[in-house]
Parts: structure tokens; sequence; C-alpha cells
């Protein structure tokens, strides 16, 4: 009975555990730090703005003669926030 409930627990503890991991790792592996994560711009970096990073992208945008930095979203390349440097 015991090897049966822990069958059954691996059962249905493996997909949420890999889904969960694929996120974070897909969150880790875009280039950038916390705080440029922070995407509602409160001032710090929650769980869910940390898993939101595994869809938005990082590229370089041309905005009034400044090279500045784009996050995009992957499902429709929208601009999601730029941060141009101060002139």
């Amino acid at each position: 009975m015991r090897v049966v409930l822990i069958l059954i627990a691996c059962t249905l503890l493996t997909p949420p555990t890999v889904f969960f991991g694929a996120l974070v790792a897909g969150s880790l592996h875009h280039g950038y730090g916390w705080s440029e994560m922070d995407w509602n711009s409160d001032g710090w970096t929650s769980l869910g703005e940390f898993l939101d990073a595994a869809d938005i992208g990082k590229r370089e945008a041309v905005v009034c003669q400044r090279v500045c930095t784009e996050y995009f979203a992957y499902k429709d390349g929208m601009p999601v926030r730029t941060d141009c440097p101060t002139p």
C-alpha cells in the first residue's frame, strides 16, 4: 500500500515540478538582472514578475536618436517596457 501511495504521489507531482522548473530555467537564461525584471516599476521584483521574464525578450531599439533597451513579449513582439539612458 505504501509503494502505491508513493507511485501516485510521484505521478501527480512530477508534471507541475517539470513545468515550474522549466519556467524558472527560462527566466534565468535571459541575461538580465532582478532589477530589470521589475515590470510594473514598483521598486521590487515579485515571484510573478520573475516567472513572467520567461516570456519576455530583450533587444536594442533607437528612440529619438538614442540607443535604448526594449523588453518585448515573445507571443506578439510588442514592447513591454523601454529603458533609455538619460541624456
